[in-house]
């Protein structure tokens, strides 16, 4: 089961260091350019997911509070199986998350957070 939160930026740096296992999806409008990001947190490894086929799954998830996990792992599973993600240390994705809390506009910053809960 996953629970999904809206969280701010700031607020999900102080909620990813907690957790053993989740992901998030950050979407925001910046001036230059337009800022899409995918991340799978598991056993205090942080992957940057570049598959597409993600973000179109979590639009269309948005509106659940809560879920199956069924809906996201196993797309998060195929986008490690084809190579499509970097492994990134903790400290850049923290500093993106502090750039992200200084935006001039933070309602143009769209962050959705998912907790992965065994039942």
């Amino acid at each position: 089961m996953f629970f999904q939160h809206s969280l701010k930026p700031k607020e999900l740096s102080k909620v990813i260091t907690n957790v053993k296992e989740c992901f998030f999806v950050i979407s925001a409008k910046l001036e230059t350019r337009n800022y899409h990001v995918a991340v799978y947190k598991y056993n205090g490894e942080y992957f940057i997911l570049r598959d597409a086929r993600i973000f179109e799954q979590v639009e269309g998830l948005c509106e659940e509070r809560q879920g199956n996990e069924e809906e996201l792992l196993p797309y998060i599973e195929e986008a490690m199986e084809d190579n499509l993600y970097s492994i990134v240390h903790e400290n850049y994705v923290r500093l993106d998350l502090d750039i992200l809390a200084h935006v001039d506009q933070p309602s143009k910053i769209n962050a959705h957070y998912y907790e992965f809960i065994d039942v």
